[in-house]
């Protein structure tokens, strides 16, 4: 998504590659006659312009406009940076493209009035001196894309066209397991911003459907009262994400958390994604006992729940059934269809 994007050069590195991109044809020797100083710099004229304005153009053009950004990408961009200077600049390089060439038209008109090879020069001189200007002009717009652009070359890349499901719960639960267990390629670890975390991407195949599946180690594992505030915003954004959510629950509590804690991360997670699409895996089904389900079922009362194993993969075909069924009735059944 945006790995084409021309980074945006210092102002000082662009002028550099304009002049020396013509420094040949700029050239002129003592015994030259005016017509040939007067092709030569009107020559490097244009190829500095060329330069300048295609260099521009593939910056703007190459960086996303925020509102075609996935809600996703477009709240982490919010938090990374200024969206509206990040306009503003965009549009000053379209608008300096535009005063390049007008530059460059009134010197070259310029350079066919000239009578003598030394005003010739003069007006290539002059052209780069407003050319240097111009840019110069530009450079806190030129440092402020770019930092901009390489804070999303730094987002993790994720397929919004395809349907996203959350896996989260408390630590060592088994939410990478289940990942494991519900996929077959081996998942990819990206990182994710304003977090000291990564988050791990599968995708599960089940009948006719394709469902990434995301796993936050560190981010939906705790309460969001005990994130700073940027971890929090950070955290908030997979709402936008995620199509659905699967909470993984360990009743045994071998994971070293209590029920307790994990229904305060279970009430974090209801609270970020809509009502019905928070699907609850009790997992750890092969060494749990009656007394934990029942256990579980005294500190989530009324809480629908299906019991798994991602470690011996028990119920895991009904599990994908019932994830499959959540996102048809919520409308994302073509988002499960894209390939």
């Amino acid at each position: 998504m945006f790995r084409d994007m021309r980074l945006a050069p210092r102002a000082a590195e662009l002028f550099e590659v304009a002049a020396r991109s013509c420094r040949s044809a700029a050239q002129a020797g003592s015994r030259e006659r005016v017509k040939e100083v007067k092709r030569r710099q009107a020559r490097c004229v244009r190829i500095a312009a060329k330069t300048v304005r295609s260099t521009l153009r593939e910056v703007y053009t190459s960086s996303p406009y925020i509102e075609k950004l996935h809600p996703f990408y477009r709240e982490l961009c919010r938090l990374s940076f200024d969206l509206n200077e990040y306009k503003v600049c965009l549009a000053r390089l379209r608008s300096a493209e535009r005063i390049v060439s007008r530059i460059a038209a009134e010197s070259l008109r310029e350079l066919k009035g000239v009578e003598t090879a030394k005003d010739a020069i003069r007006v290539r001189r002059s052209f780069f001196g407003r050319l240097g200007s111009l840019l110069e002009s530009l450079e806190d717009c030129l440092i402020m894309l770019r930092q901009a652009q390489l804070s999303m070359l730094k987002l993790p890349e994720i397929n919004p066209d395809l349907a996203a499901v959350i896996i989260a719960g408390a630590p060592n639960v088994g939410k990478s397991s289940l990942l494991r267990a519900l996929t077959r390629a081996k998942p990819e670890v990206q990182p994710y911003p304003f977090t000291t975390r990564n988050i791990i991407l599968g995708v599960m195949e089940h009948g006719v459907y394709r469902v990434q599946l995301v796993d936050t180690p560190g981010l939906l594992d705790s309460p969001l009262e005990d994130k700073s505030r940027i971890e929090q915003q950070a955290v908030l954004a997979l709402r936008y994400l995620g199509d659905a959510a699967i909470f993984v629950a360990d009743p045994t509590e071998t994971c070293g958390f209590t029920l307790d804690f994990q229904r305060r991360v279970y009430e974090q997670v209801t609270g970020i994604f809509p009502e019905g699409s928070v699907i609850v895996a009790v997992n750890k089904l092969d060494i749990a006992q009656e007394e934990h389900l029942h256990r579980f079922e005294m500190v989530f009362p009324g809480v629908e729940y299906l019991p798994i194993s991602a470690e011996k993969r028990i119920n895991l075909d009904k599990l994908a059934d019932l994830l499959t069924e959540i996102l048809k009735k919520s409308g994302k059944e073509s988002k499960m269809l894209t390939s």
